[in-house]
């Protein structure tokens, strides 16, 4: 996974307002690639990469 990439969100991410099953766009990844950081049209959000996919 890569900055700019589509991504499905697969699992609740609690204390976010972000849809499972819904599409975002990657902002940035952590070195490690363990959190990967979702952009939508409110702001960017941190999540687990084991809660998404490539869409």
């Amino acid at each position: 996974m890569k900055t700019g990439d589509r991504v499905r969100l697969t699992e609740v991410v609690d204390d976010t307002n972000l849809e499972v099953g819904a599409c975002y766009d990657v902002y940035d990844v952590m070195y490690d690639g363990s959190i990967v950081y979702l952009k939508d049209g409110y702001g960017v959000y941190k999540v687990p990469s084991s809660h998404v996919q490539l869409a």
